[in-house]
């Protein structure tokens, strides 16, 4: 415990002094370096005598004190403790005066001691053969002797000694570093300044005004405390020194080793504590003792060694590693050498080398870890487990090992390596199989390195491309597969001549694969073929192209685009076709009161001029009539009445009817017909009205264009094909192509507006169609649009009966019942049929003719089919019920057969149908007919 510092109490009694230096482990002798220096030479009476004795005794150690009368005179001893009479071999009585030439010398140190003002007075004589002077001493350092004389340092500033012979105690205790108390009760009587200072006070003074010593020390200690004093009072007998926790002034905690004794203070029994400051050591002490605990509790072996390759320090986890090696507490101090062979011996060194000469093994494997200063390598146990050895020399010279369990790792990658094999193996079987595949398929493929050489070239690359074999030998540039290319003149000749000659079109396709990063192509060869290319640049820079001989694919494209355009043209024509027979049915029902009445005009008529007249009108409205038929068939789908036609007699025919108007614009015409050509089964209405719209159209197209106007017209016979083409071609400006392909479609027209329909050429392309032949249009190379109409030639022809005027039949007179909601129809047939001698009549309704029919039954009765309120389907089922006999009299009219609902009603019930316009013969015929089929 520390005490306070005080100057002007002395030691009174021999007892009073003691001193004990710090002794255990981390201490050394230079602690006796700091002993301060007495004031003035102790005076040798018996008293001070005592008093020296027993401050020598206090101290731990072999110490004596030596003194010399003068500068020359030889230093001889004044005292000495037990420890050191009993090191020096003396007896006790024979110290003192004793020279310090008599001591041997190898194994003294001498100390001087100095006074405040630098002068030497007296010698500390320490004999070497302590205990904790060797514990203290370093291993293999030799001691060095130190011989009396001045040091280069002043004295520490003592006050002038008092007088007498307690200031000679005083004197020689202040001196001292360490803290010197005294105290009764724990009531301080007596402290060094060393120990004020330690416990926080500025002198002695403040500490002996203490009424206690208690609050230094923590409270948990204070009952132990006393009963020692108490113990060390009674019995005089203190024990060794112990280290204890003590409090400053302002409660901060430190560490000393203090060494009590019994003394007399005064008269009176009193404790003498000698203290030594071993803060720093206490907190080193915990530092290593954590480091230690830390270390020993690591995942990792690890083992310390010092400059002399001796165990200093391991851990738990080294010893679980190396069971046959001496316990952790034993292990200290034992050279490397000694572990390495316990190591062999025991089998669990792997090193192939050790079979070899294990002694040798041995001596490299300790050479290796002097010279380097660090290395980290992997361990392998013969049970299978792997350890990560890191080495690494000290500052110190010393060299840690250090090792890290990594068997789970290794057997990662055991594990990955030997799949990774497995993979390369797959890898070799799989190219290989890739190999035999790319040698047999026939298309083609080619891996070109960054360098434009080619790794890879497969055999249908070299068919398609027809190179030779010694071109696909992997190395060749790509060069000569261009060259080779133009030699078998696969690139088109302009393209080359464009790119300026054989040698500059080779670097530019060159520049375009090195440009290449991924692109879909077609190449078209000299022979017709069409290759795709397909190229793909991977991340090493290599390219991979594959060629496909896309041939017959392309070509099946095209056929389908062909017909899929002509489905296309097919619907937009039925769908006009289904307009048209619309429009036509309108148009028939006028078109039947034209014809009719033109023919009983003309049947009538007084004159011939007049009925030559009536005539005309007649063939008029009948070719009206037949073109609206020929919308109804195109809307059916029913190929028309076919006949042998003259295609050159034909265009004279057309051209007849066209030529005043071509002559109006200035056109000239020029024909260049093929004799001898074969005749065209066809509809000669149809196939003029082809060729009138394209002479029309052309006149049209070369309007707005200067003269001269020119419309060449050409026939000729195609033998291959069996088939007859008509050219027609103009002067005009010709038909963009943005919109060539549109240029059939219904409705579409690049006419003002007022100017055209849009119907003409979409009708046209219609008739070619259902004559089995086709209409096209391209620019002429002198400028201009040419229509090409191609028709086969021969072909079923269907020889139609010559108009025969029908007799006129003079029969008996017939009550007749007409039912249509048209007044002009109605008026037409009653008329006709008053002619024949008939009586007729008239219904403009359903409901009217059952009223007619109630009253009585008629020979014959035609009837519209198509009527408002009830129709002639409705009148016939009326009829069936009410008089089912009169149904096999029934005659329907109609304009419009397309109906469905119409066509399945005339289907079920058998009857005739006469389509509008119609003659009168047909009705007369047809009803002189029925009649006669009802009489019987």
């Amino acid at each position: 415990m520390p005490a306070e510092d005080s100057r002007e109490i002395g030691l009174r009694t021999a007892q009073d002094p003691g001193l004990r230096p710090p002794s255990g482990r981390g201490h050394s002798i230079d602690w006796f370096k700091q002993v301060a220096v007495m004031s003035n030479p102790l005076r040798p009476n018996n008293r001070f005598a005592r008093n020296l004795d027993a401050i020598l005794e206090a101290l731990q150690g072999a110490v004596a004190i030596a003194t010399a009368a003068d500068d020359t005179a030889e230093p001889t001893l004044l005292g000495a403790n037990q420890a050191f009479v009993l090191a020096s071999g003396w007896a006790k009585a024979d110290v003192k005066g004793k020279r310090l030439s008599d001591c041997n010398s190898e194994r003294i140190d001498i100390r001087p001691l100095f006074d405040r003002k630098g002068q030497q007075q007296h010698w500390l004589v320490i004999h070497q053969a302590a205990p904790q002077d060797t514990a203290s001493e370093k291993p293999g350092k030799r001691r060095r002797k130190t011989s009396p004389g001045r040091p280069g340092t002043k004295g520490l500033g003592i006050k002038e000694p008092d007088t007498g012979e307690e200031a000679d105690f005083r004197a020689l205790v202040e001196g001292f570093p360490n803290g010197v108390l005294v105290h009764r009760d724990f009531k301080p009587l007596y402290a060094n300044e060393a120990c004020a200072r330690r416990i926080g006070f500025d002198g002695s003074a403040g500490l002996l005004a203490e009424p206690t010593l208690l609050p230094f020390l923590p409270v948990e200690l204070h009952n132990r405390a006393l009963r020692r004093q108490r113990r060390i009072l009674a019995e005089g007998a203190a024990g060794p020194a112990r280290v204890l926790r003590c409090l400053t002034a302002k409660g901060e905690p430190f560490w000393v080793e203090a060494a009590e004794k019994r003394i007399l203070w005064r008269g009176e029994a009193a404790v003498l504590v000698s203290l030594s400051d071993v803060t720093e050591q206490v907190q080193m002490r915990r530092s290593e003792l954590m480091l230690r605990e830390a270390v020993d509790n690591l995942s990792d072996s690890f083992v310390l060694y010092d400059s002399d390759l001796k165990v200093v320090l391991t851990n738990r986890r080294f010893h679980e590693l190396f069971p046959f090696l001496p316990t952790q507490q034993a292990i200290a101090g034992k050279p490397m050498q000694e572990l390495v062979e316990a190591s062999v011996a025991n089998n669990v060194v792997t090193d192939p080398r050790v079979w070899r000469d294990r002694e040798q093994f041995i001596a490299d494997f300790i050479a290796d870890r002097l010279s380097n200063e660090a290395c980290v390598s992997e361990d392998a146990w013969p049970d299978g487990r792997w350890d990560t050895v890191k080495e690494q020399h000290t500052r110190s010279g010393g060299f840690v090992s250090v090792r890290s369990d990594i068997t789970e790792r290794k057997r990662a990658e055991f594990a990955l390596r030997d799949q990774e094999s497995r993979l390369e193996q797959a890898l070799a079987e799989r190219s290989a199989q890739l190999k035999g595949i790319l040698a047999n398929i026939a298309q083609g493929v080619t891996v070109t390195a960054p360098d434009m050489r080619v790794l890879l070239v497969n055999q249908g690359f070299l068919d398609i491309f027809s190179i030779p074999g010694e071109l696909g030998r992997p190395g060749v540039h790509v060069s000569e597969f261009v060259r080779q290319g133009l030699r078998n003149e696969h690139y088109p000749r302009a393209e080359v001549e464009a790119a300026g000659g054989e040698d500059a079109f080779v670097e530019q396709r060159l520049a375009v694969i090195a440009r290449v990063t991924r692109s879909v192509d077609q190449r078209t060869l000299a022979d017709g073929r069409v290759i795709e290319i397909r190229q793909q640049r991977l991340p090493d820079g290599c390219i991979v192209s594959t060629y496909n001989n896309i041939t017959d694919r392309v070509h099946t494209e095209r056929e389908l685009q062909r017909q899929r355009e002509k489905i296309y043209q097919n619907e937009k024509l039925t769908a006009l076709g289904g307009l048209l027979a619309g429009v036509s049915h309108e148009l028939n029902n006028p078109l039947s009161v034209v014809i009719g009445q033109a023919a009983l005009l003309e049947s009538m008529a007084p004159d011939s001029a007049l009925a030559e007249r009536a005539m005309k009108v007649r063939n008029a409205a009948d070719r009206c009539a037949k073109i609206v038929k020929t919308f109804l068939s195109m809307a059916r789908q029913r190929p028309a009445a076919r006949s042998a036609i003259q295609i050159n007699d034909l265009i004279a025919d057309v051209l007849d009817l066209v030529t005043y108007q071509l002559n109006t614009t200035d056109v000239t015409i020029t024909c260049d017909l093929a004799p001898d050509l074969p005749l065209v089964a066809g509809d000669s209405d149809q196939l003029s009205h082809i060729l009138v719209n394209l002479f029309i159209n052309a006149q049209q197209a070369m309007l707005n264009t200067p003269l001269p106007h020119r419309l060449v017209i050409t026939t000729s016979y195609l033998a291959a094909s069996r088939q007859i083409r008509i050219l027609v071609r103009d002067s005009g400006p010709g038909i963009p192509e943005e919109i060539r392909s549109r240029i059939f479609d219904p409705f579409f027209t690049t006419k003002p507006v007022g100017h055209g329909t849009g119907v003409g050429l979409s009708v046209c392309h219609g008739m070619v169609t259902a004559h089995g032949g086709s209409i096209s249009v391209e620019n002429a190379a002198s400028g201009g649009a040419a229509f090409t109409v191609l028709l086969p030639a021969g072909g079923m022809i269907q020889t139609e009966e010559p108009e025969v005027a029908a007799p006129r039949l003079h029969s008996q007179e017939r009550q007749i019942l007409v039912v249509d909601d048209e007044p002009d129809i109605t008026s037409f047939l009653v008329e006709v049929l008053e002619a024949a001698g008939h009586s007729v009549d008239v219904a403009s309704s359903g409901q009217g003719a059952l009223t007619n029919l109630a009253g009585q039954d008629y020979a014959a009765i035609i009837c519209d089919l198509r009527m408002p309120h009830l129709d002639g389907p409705g009148l016939y089922g009326a009829v069936s019920e009410t008089k089912p006999h009169l149904l096999d009299r029934f005659v329907f009219i109609t304009g419009d057969l397309l109906n469905e609902r119409t066509g399945r009603f005339l289907k079920k019930t058998g009857r005739p149908c006469i389509e509008k316009p119609f003659m009168p013969d047909q009705i007369r015929s047809l009803v002189e007919e029925i009649a006669a089929r009802g009489e019987a």
